[in-house]
């Protein structure tokens, strides 16, 4: 093939895109058919034509504008008909923080979020038994954080370092893969603001009933509680595995792209997954969850104000729990969680609101919801992983308990060094034996 007609063919191919961007950006009326052009990084993104747009006016056609000047240029990154890449990325402003809170911040989430997370789960599982049932849900929800951390925190990290999207990654491995993915990314989503409602409940029952406690939170009223939420909401996100699936979709001789998406050939269903399913979603993952916690800490809060708190009879608690010193901590500590994802949760039902009244509006401000999205996800992350600070700042018992497994950590790795050393001086010793066993000389091994 000689250079000039692979000139030609590449500037027909970039014409094709020039026509289609434009298109995002003019969309004629009597066209039913989208643009094929793809735009990855708004396929995800709340206000996707909103998204296109800006990416279109301030990238791709300045981008495809430069490369249809320059007739020198073979390799424009142009890998199909329906997707392009190789341009570059949107910079300054929001953009720049964005990347910056991505690479530095993020990294700081995920280890607090998981390192430092990981002795409280123990700790707290154990003191569901001595101190207080509400410590099992606390060991719960610690573990959910980790997970959607990974999921998401993590996600976002590793494709702002490698450029690539690993749970995409996950999905597209096998059609088992992309069903059992969507369902328990989705089911957790639906289960951790569920479990802290729980706990808020426990918090209102300690604190305006704190001599019920030991009848009414008990670790067996716990589990079942926990039992029940799962089954139920098993069924509501159970659609997933008939639902969604994996296709296969053939770019050229060389390059499959491998979707994870809705399969079910069914109108009601495609209708109810697009316009029923998102507003589920909000009700049951953000609103209604807001909405119990938000009354049970007005209940609090308006017994508190009226000095209507029932007192705690100290030795009658300590009849039925081990360590009510501890109860009062974690008491205090759930309260705290509570309020804090009460203020979370309120400012993304409020940015949720935004996103089904404009989610196909092409009129709405995207560099200002493009930084409220942002600052969400700070929030929300933090969240998800300076928990477990709250407890080595405001509970004594997790010091003491922290401490307590460095010592022992260090005891045992005393004793091995130890042992590593006699072992050593073993052998020295053989060794000198063997090597003056010709001079007559007798070395004890003994240490």
């Amino acid at each position: 093939m000689s250079d000039k007609l692979l000139q030609d063919m590449i500037l027909v191919t970039m014409t094709i895109f020039w026509k289609d961007i434009n298109l995002i950006l003019n969309p004629d009326p009597e066209l039913t058919r989208l643009p094929p052009v793809v735009i990855p990084q708004c396929q995800k993104d709340l206000f996707k034509r909103t998204c296109e747009k800006v990416w279109a006016e301030q990238v791709i056609l300045p981008w495809l504008q430069k490369e249809m000047q320059d007739n020198e240029t073979y390799g424009l990154g142009l890998s199909d008909s329906y997707q392009i890449d190789g341009y570059p990325s949107l910079e300054g402003g929001i953009y720049d923080v964005e990347a910056a809170v991505e690479t530095f911040v993020y990294p700081v989430f995920l280890f607090c979020g998981t390192v430092l997370t990981l002795p409280l789960v123990v700790l707290l599982y154990r003191c569901s038994y001595a101190v207080w049932s509400s410590c099992f849900f606390l060991a719960v929800t610690l573990i959910l954080d980790m997970v959607l951390l990974c999921v998401y925190c993590g996600n976002d990290w590793y494709i702002r370092i490698y450029k690539r999207n690993l749970s995409n990654d996950i999905i597209s491995i096998s059609n088992a893969s992309c069903k059992v993915y969507s369902f328990l990314s989705s089911f957790v989503q639906y289960l951790s603001p569920w479990v802290m409602v729980v706990i808020t409940v426990d918090v209102f029952i300690s604190m305006n009933h704190p001599n019920r406690i030991y009848w009414m939170c008990t670790r067996e009223r716990a589990k079942a509680t926990l039992l029940l939420i799962v089954v139920l909401l098993t069924f509501i996100n159970l659609h997933f595995f008939w639902t969604v699936g994996l296709t296969e979709e053939n770019i050229d001789f060389f390059q499959v792209n491998r979707l994870c998406h809705l399969t079910y050939q069914d109108m009601t269903m495609e209708v109810f997954t697009q316009k029923v399913q998102p507003y589920i979603d909000f009700l049951f993952k953000h609103l209604i969850p807001f909405l119990v916690t938000s009354v049970f800490l007005c209940l609090i809060l308006s017994s508190t104000c009226r000095n209507r708190l029932q007192k705690f009879d100290i030795q009658h608690l300590k009849n039925y729990f081990l360590e009510v010193e501890a109860l009062f901590e974690m008491r205090l500590l759930a309260l705290i969680l509570s309020i804090w994802f009460a203020i979370i949760y309120m400012f993304q039902s409020l940015y949720e609101v935004l996103r089904l009244m404009f989610q196909g509006s092409e009129t709405i401000d995207y560099i200002a919801m493009k930084k409220v999205d942002v600052t969400l996800k700070l929030l929300f992350y933090s969240f998800l992983s300076c928990k477990c600070l709250l407890f080595y700042i405001l509970s004594a018992k997790t010091r003491r308990y922290m401490m307590g497994g460095a010592i022992t950590v260090n005891r045992a790795l005393t004793k091995r060094s130890q042992e590593y050393k006699l072992a050593q001086q073993s052998q020295n010793l053989i060794q000198e034996s063997n090597d003056n066993e010709d001079s007559g000389v007798k070395l004890s091994t003994e240490v």
